[in-house]
């Protein structure tokens, strides 16, 4: 088992991209804290891990709320000892209808990833090393109509981790991210069923041909997690079927 008696932490795991990656953590031989506001949706997570043989707790935390994220920190360590993993994948993601959609964006993103880092790093060096996943987007590396906040804190990101690699690289803490593109995950089951069209539409933009998986961005996560990347940090995982590489329609026109 690839993460046999590490310990990790993933945020926003009630579901999608987080807990896909908190199963896969599990089912490698970690200990995982499932963390997320979505008691439920949490617990659930939880349920499932414990259910395939895994261990796992749960625990209530809003990661943009410093005192609470500390509390994870401590009820990590308090139960399991050590902590080795953090992955940041807790997300806000607002259309830019009101003024308002930029704080929250920046407020779960960017401010909520830099505590959750922030706390975590000396429980890490006092296990002598760990490895910082923090999941971004293909948004922070080109544009797209009509999510601009959500695009400017998933840029910030990179350049926050770029910065943890380099300070607390002497301590053995690895930081990377991964730029997930499309994934299908339960936030677009409603366009799946009312609008399958949309989705048909996205396809044809990735070189691929298919959208991505939860599975597809949590082998990424693993690799990363993983003494198997011991030598990388203050990188950018792109994870997004090409989508990023080029425009695929462009060589129609010529024919």
């Amino acid at each position: 088992m690839r993460l046999q008696g590490k310990v990790a932490i993933v945020t926003g795991a009630a579901r999608g991209i987080g807990k896909g990656i908190a199963k896969r953590f599990a089912q490698e031989g970690a200990k995982v804290v499932v963390n997320d506001i979505n008691d439920v949706g949490g617990q659930q997570t939880v349920s499932e891990i414990q259910q395939a043989g895994g261990t796992a707790i749960y625990c209530h935390a809003d990661v943009a709320e410093e005192e609470q994220v500390r509390a994870m920190m401590e009820t990590t360590v308090a139960t399991f000892g050590k902590l080795d993993i953090l992955v940041c994948n807790a997300v806000c993601a607002t259309p830019d209808i009101l003024a308002d959609n930029l704080e929250a964006n920046l407020r779960v993103n960017v401010q909520g990833t830099y505590l959750c880092c922030r706390h975590a790093i000396p429980a890490m060096k006092a296990a002598g090393g760990g490895s910082i996943v923090i999941i971004s987007s293909v948004n922070a590396l080109m544009g797209m109509q009509g999510i601009h906040a959500y695009s400017a804190s998933k840029a910030a990101l990179i350049g926050m981790a770029r910065s943890f690699a380099v300070w607390y690289g002497r301590d053995q803490i690895r930081v990377n991210v991964i730029c997930p593109g499309t994934i299908q995950t339960e936030i677009w089951e409603p366009i799946l069923r009312e609008k399958p069209h949309i989705w048909d539409e996205m396809v044809r933009w990735y070189p691929l041909g298919r959208l991505g998986t939860v599975d597809d961005v949590a082998n990424m996560a693993l690799f990363l997690a993983s003494d198997e990347s011991s030598f990388v940090t203050g990188a950018i995982f792109v994870v997004d079927g090409g989508l990023t590489a080029g425009l695929l329609g462009f060589g129609e026109l010529r024919e």
